[in-house]
């Protein structure tokens, strides 16, 4: 264990708490919990269908649970909207990249960053001058996360016009602008290939050491969430099946019945 679980292991940052979603007579979770400690990159796995891309929903306040509660920072988000939750520091990445793709890839970032701004459409038309400040701040920010996703050739560049896995990338500065204490990343690994895959493992641990940030990786890539995580969480069905180390998890019988079938 490192410094940064030990230290966080009895302080969730993030609580799950049976919760439940239901649509119509589709029971989509059911009565899910788990924690995120602060400081550890907790893996969300299972079939398609299980569930995951629910509970980011639920986390994103996307989705209302019919039942049961998520605390942050020890605090009910439930009657958040998305735009608070961002405010309250969570970041998140999407499974289709929702990038401005005319944009280049510094207006993308600073998007992220203008998120958490406090101007409004009055003050930013009439330039005032501690808009210009924030505005400046803004943009100090972008160019940091711009040299250390090592974007510093395509700052300019427009972004629909980039190579995918660069464009993954964008989106990480994108959710990290916001300065989040919580990153959902939803599948960062779809569509890289074998080396752009092991560069974004390197890279979700490098941001959790030197950042501090807490990470909810959702992700199909088994050998990226083994090697990445924490804790792994596993859901089947809506239901949580699986809970532990990565070695535990691999080692869980209901967890392998779930993935290769009852006869493994």
């Amino acid at each position: 264990m490192n410094n940064s679980e030990a230290s966080s292991s009895t302080d969730p940052l993030l609580e799950v708490d049976v919760v439940a979603v239901r649509f119509g007579g589709i029971t989509a979770l059911d009565g899910v919990s788990f924690d995120a400690p602060r400081g550890t990159i907790v893996g969300l796995i299972g079939p398609n269908g299980a569930g995951k891309t629910t509970l980011f929903n639920c986390l994103s306040r996307l989705y209302i649970p019919n039942s049961g509660d998520i605390r942050f920072d020890g605090r009910s988000i439930l009657s958040k909207t998305p735009h608070e939750m961002v405010n309250m520091g969570v970041g998140r990445t999407f499974q289709n990249l929702a990038l401005f793709s005319t944009m280049s890839v510094l207006d993308n970032i600073m998007v992220g960053a203008h998120s958490r701004s406090s101007s409004g459409f009055l003050s930013n038309a009439l330039w005032l001058p501690w808009v210009q400040s924030e505005d400046a701040r803004v943009r100090e920010n972008a160019w940091e996360l711009i040299k250390y996703l090592d974007l510093m050739d395509v700052a300019y560049a427009t972004v629909g016009d980039l190579p995918f896995g660069t464009q993954k990338r964008v989106e990480l500065g994108r959710a990290l602008a916001s300065k989040p204490k919580l990153l959902l990343l939803d599948e960062p690994a779809g569509g890289l290939n074998h080396d752009e895959v092991e560069d974004l493992g390197r890279m979700i641990r490098q941001i959790r050491d030197d950042r501090g940030v807490t990470i909810l990786l959702v992700e199909h890539h088994m050998s990226l969430v083994m090697s990445v995580s924490d804790t792994v969480v596993v859901v089947n069905f809506g239901r949580k099946i699986g809970e532990g180390t990565p070695q535990e998890v691999q080692q869980n019988p209901e967890v392998i019945r779930a993935y290769l079938g009852e006869e493994e």
